[in-house]
């Protein structure tokens, strides 16, 4: 069973200043709310969480999860706990279970927009220490939406497509069961925003790491409802564990 939670974020709370500054502490902070059963049986899954910020200043966590999770703890870190229950866990199932081929939905995708392979641009990658290829982020708004729907980034734009996405049949979008919708000229009906980078420090060597992050708005229809629901329950993409690959659909809104 699959689980859905909405939990708004009490922004004045000191340690909600420093969950937020800290993927890696929010990270931990969220595990704290799932028994140590789950942590160690990757076969349930694993947690995927995203953070919103609106227009107003407001913030909201989403997480998806193979159990529900207990958020009192969390309450009393970045909640109101002197108010009643502001957080709202459902059953993921049932939507999950209405997703058919050919529906259309509003989405939104937080993600790290890496790629990783031996050569770029005919230059050799870096390797890490473990003589794999390391992962480069996608740096400008259209290699981000390329990393996502590939070559029909560049439509529109007026720029010649890198030869890294110009013979790629395939994109990423496609291969998790959904094809983004266009406008009548074409062009993607996809908006790249907060695109930056994150330096952080995690693990028990605090290691360094520099993250490449990217949320992507649009309008999907769906190509493969199987595909779809594997990757609203396991994420797209790297760094799910620093709040990244959370693939969330709501409605269309017609007008």
């Amino acid at each position: 069973m699959m689980y859905l939670t909405r939990f708004p974020i009490n922004k004045t709370r000191r340690d909600a200043r420093r969950l937020l500054a800290s993927p890696y502490q929010m990270h931990a902070a969220i595990a704290g709310s799932f028994p140590m059963a789950h942590c160690s049986d990757p076969g349930k899954g694993r947690v995927l969480w995203r953070v919103d910020a609106s227009e107003d200043g407001s913030a909201r966590l989403y997480i998806v999860s193979p159990d529900k999770p207990s958020l009192v703890g969390l309450d009393e870190q970045i909640g109101w706990p002197d108010l009643p229950q502001q957080w709202e866990t459902r059953s993921y199932d049932t939507f999950l279970s209405r997703i058919e081929i050919g529906q259309e939905y509003a989405f939104r995708l937080f993600a790290n927009p890496v790629l990783s392979r031996s050569t770029r641009g005919g230059r050799a990658v870096p390797r890490n220490e473990k003589g794999k290829p390391k992962r480069i982020g996608h740096l400008t708004v259209l290699q981000q939406a390329a990393w996502l729907i590939g070559k029909d980034a560049y439509l529109g734009s007026g720029l010649e497509v890198p030869e890294l996405f110009a013979h790629q049949e395939w994109n990423r979008a496609q291969r998790n069961g959904f094809e983004v919708l266009t406008n009548l000229d074409g062009t993607a009906r996809l908006i790249v925003s907060h695109s930056g980078k994150q330096k952080l420090r995690s693990g028990r060597e605090s290691r360094l790491i520099t993250l490449s992050t990217a949320q992507f708005d649009g309008f999907l229809r769906v190509s493969d409802p199987d595909l779809l629901r594997s990757a609203l329950v396991n994420g797209i993409g790297h760094a799910k564990g620093f709040g990244c690959g959370l693939l969330t659909l709501a409605p269309t809104v017609v007008r």
